[in-house]
């Protein structure tokens, strides 16, 4: 069975309307694109083992070194895994594999997979819909974080919410659009992200600069 995300790793949680910060620090989970998670299984173990593996050899660096972001399930559009080289020929089938998001310091790599073939893919070539290193931490870290949240301030199942969409914002300042009572905030533009959650027919709207998560309304008692 093939997985869309996995989540490693912690994240802080910043929200507005509460008197301190929340830490999210969680097992590695395995997330469907409808944004249910489920615990890491040994399939998704597996193929995030065999992408830090490629990429510490190409990089020259020891294993302990690399970090599992993601691990998303793809169709790559030929046999090249989505990463072509030029003047090579590639056989135009849909190959079924998967996109592994890993970090080495703050630097993103990118391992491309299919039928236990992996490989580091340095030259990314976007598809349709811009999906680059900023959109798999929207769609991975980031929104999973603010659903956490969410869950835990409305105390319903994950599988009761729904990671509806995110689009790309840049805010005044460091206050992301929702500036906290008598804090004062630096003039200095602030490039991110609004992402939508939905839970029933209720939208509930959280903002990120790719770390910090925010809830913007504050989301208080119905």
């Amino acid at each position: 069975m093939r997985r869309s995300w996995v989540l490693a790793g912690s994240l802080a949680i910043a929200t507005v309307g509460c008197n301190k910060n929340a830490a999210s620090k969680s097992e590695p989970k395995a997330v469907t694109p409808e944004g249910k998670m489920k615990a890491l299984d040994p399939e998704d173990q597996s193929l995030a083992d065999l992408a830090v593996e490629v990429l510490a050899k190409d990089l020259g660096v020891t294993k302990g070194e690399v970090q599992v972001d993601t691990v998303r399930a793809v169709d790559w559009p030929d046999s090249s895994l989505g990463c072509p080289q030029p003047d090579r020929a590639y056989m135009q089938v849909i190959t079924p594999g998967h996109k592994i998001t890993l970090r080495v310091g703050k630097q993103l790599y990118f391992v491309h997979e299919a039928n236990g073939r992996a490989l580091v893919c340095k030259k990314q070539k976007k598809p349709q819909g811009a999906v680059d290193a900023k959109l798999d931490l929207v769609w991975g870290k980031m929104a999973l974080a603010a659903k956490q949240d969410l869950m835990t301030r409305l105390g319903v199942e994950d599988e009761k919410v729904r990671i509806a969409s995110a689009r790309p914002k840049t805010w005044p300042d460091a206050a992301l659009g929702c500036p906290e009572e008598g804090k004062q905030y630096a003039a200095a533009e602030v490039e991110g992200w609004v992402i939508k959650l939905r839970v029933g027919e209720r939208d509930y709207t959280y903002h990120t600069d790719l770390e910090r998560v925010i809830a913007c309304p504050a989301i208080t008692a119905d």
